[in-house]
């Protein structure tokens, strides 16, 4: 098939779980000898094509938001103008089929080329109303009126445009409720992000003591991970909070891996947490599983997850979980069995579930042996099937109605 994936943020250079799971599957797709091409932003402010890997990317001329950090890498870029390079795109790629993702500014355009020309269009909601507003530098009241009236305005522009697609997918359960509940007119299916279960794996204590030494992690003490965007909506401010509660009763070492305009180094300074604390920077794709495989723990404190890809990356690498118990976060932590949950923006609680793991090696792997297990329903060879059948489907479905 000629499949065209539309991406509003796409990684490089956006960091987030969309923007980096709408490749892998990509390129999952492409392995599989399919002819894959992608439209998304370009990282200037002119219009190029691409190769990455056995897909063809057009980019289209974007900029960053004014609003973003001065010097933090991997901000979002937004497409600006793309109608004639979508439609050019569009006549050039001839795609069987069309796949929306994170349903936004460049999707509609696609959505509304491919309606003309009757081309089938899959659609994967990605985000909630909190995910769009990652570089606002103060965390935003849901109680206030303005709030309310961007979240009934988001909800409403992203359900009027899914409502036009053929089939709509989002990552999890509560995802496609989500969906439903705010006035989605069709059936949300719910299909994983997915985890390369090759490319991130647990390791042995032989490879983790050489991994810790060449992060230069502490050897006598556990180590913890966070990995994402620095961003308001992750609630980092929650995991800063915990940390000193909890070293006041053991130790250990806490990674910080992403960027992001929240300025993670001057909280944890002022927090005097400066010594237990390693932050990598954002690092490449061959570094990223070696991390996981250097800690012991994974912390993710956000209440605005519809997946948490990072949770799957975690699991998928023999660690146990610790996540707030919010959004589709249940979905995948699941407490007491695989990890644990933690009261949402609770710092105290945090720092409770951080001391429990940390002063138990042998629970830290009995979790992590049954996320292992809990995991594999999450591989990314499925995810890949799964959009493989639906756009086999809707392409035979728009054959029949032509």
């Amino acid at each position: 098939m000629k499949i065209l994936l539309v991406a509003d943020q796409y990684y490089p250079p956006t960091l987030g779980g969309s923007a980096i799971s709408s490749r892998r599957l990509a390129h999952g797709l492409a392995e599989r000898g399919h002819q894959v091409s992608v439209i998304a932003p370009s990282l200037t402010f002119r219009h190029s094509v691409e190769h990455d890997g056995n897909t063809t990317i057009y980019r289209c001329r974007s900029v960053s938001p004014l609003i973003s950090s001065p010097g933090k890498k991997a901000p979002p870029r937004f497409a600006l103008l793309p109608d004639g390079m979508v439609e050019r795109t569009i006549a050039k790629v001839q795609p069987d089929v069309i796949h929306i993702q994170t349903p936004a500014y460049i999707g509609a355009i696609a959505v509304k080329i491919a309606k003309k020309l009757g081309i089938p269009v899959v659609a994967t909601n990605h985000a909630m109303p909190e995910n769009v507003l990652p570089f606002v530098p103060f965390k935003v009241n849901k109680d206030w009126q303005t709030y309310k009236v961007f979240e009934s305005r988001y909800w409403e522009e992203i359900i009027t445009l899914l409502d036009q697609c053929d089939f709509v997918t989002a990552p999890t359960n509560l995802a496609c409720d989500m969906l439903f509940e705010n006035g989605l007119a069709k059936q949300a299916v719910p299909v994983s992000n997915g985890v390369d279960l090759h490319l991130f794996k647990p390791t042995t204590p032989e490879e983790k003591r050489s991994l810790k030494e060449r992060f230069n992690l502490p050897l006598d003490r556990p180590a913890i991970l966070y990995a994402g965007r620095m961003s308001v909506e992750k609630r980092l401010d929650v995991l800063v909070e915990a940390i000193p509660k909890a070293l006041a009763q053991t130790p250990f070492h806490v990674v910080f891996t992403g960027s992001g305009p929240m300025d993670i180094p001057a909280m944890i300074q002022e927090a005097r947490c400066s010594e237990h604390v390693t932050f990598t920077g954002m690092v490449d794709e061959s570094t990223l599983p070696l991390i996981y495989r250097a800690v012991d723990v994974f912390v993710l404190p956000s209440e605005a997850e519809l997946q948490g890809m990072v949770l799957l990356e975690a699991a998928a690498s023999g660690l146990p979980l610790i996540g707030a118990n919010a959004s589709a976060i249940p979905e995948i932590v699941h407490h007491g069995e695989n990890g644990f949950l933690h009261v949402p923006g609770s710092g105290q609680d945090l720092a409770d579930r951080i001391v429990q793991l940390v002063d138990d090696e042998p629970l830290r792997q009995k979790l992590g042996q049954r996320g292992l297990e809990l995991v594999q329903h999450h591989a990314l060879r499925e995810t890949v099937s799964q959009f493989e059948a639906i756009f086999r489907d809707v392409v035979a479905e728009s054959h029949l109605r032509a």
